[in-house]
């Protein structure tokens, strides 16, 4: 059964913006890897994916993903888990002295369950820049 998290609509345009975004997978199972989609969304305008990868965990084991997110001024992420058994996603974001932003730190209980399926996740997709340009940091 695949199960995707998000974080809902973020807003980065604050005192003290994050410009990256940690998005780690622990998995505790002591059998079972899980494969890990996680889709980065930019909202700023039209929703646009910024960047997506594709991570198998082994079994009690973690990995993460770093995303640049400097110029993005909104945005969502999804993680799409083939399995949750044992399976948890926390989401931090870090300034540009690498300190962690408290508003854009997300841990398991924080993440809202978008959608069950018993579909597998997609084929993995590359996309790292912005076409909305026109809404840069200043």
């Amino acid at each position: 059964m695949t199960v995707t998290l998000t974080t809902g609509a973020v807003e980065n345009a604050v005192s003290t913006p994050s410009v990256n975004l940690f998005v780690k997978v622990l998995n505790n199972n002591e059998s079972q890897p899980v494969q890990a989609e996680i889709t980065l969304y930019s909202l700023d305008g039209v929703k646009h994916i910024v960047g997506t990868v594709l991570r198998e965990v082994a079994p009690l084991t973690a990995d993460f993903e770093i995303f640049d997110i400097s110029s993005v001024l909104q945005f969502e992420v999804q993680v799409s888990l083939n399995q949750m058994e044992r399976v948890f996603v926390s989401i931090w974001g870090k300034d540009a002295d690498a300190n962690l932003v408290p508003a854009h730190r997300f841990v398991p209980a924080e993440l809202s369950t978008l959608a069950n399926s018993s579909a597998p996740t997609r084929k993995q997709k590359r996309s790292r820049t912005s076409s909305n340009s026109h809404r840069r940091r200043q």
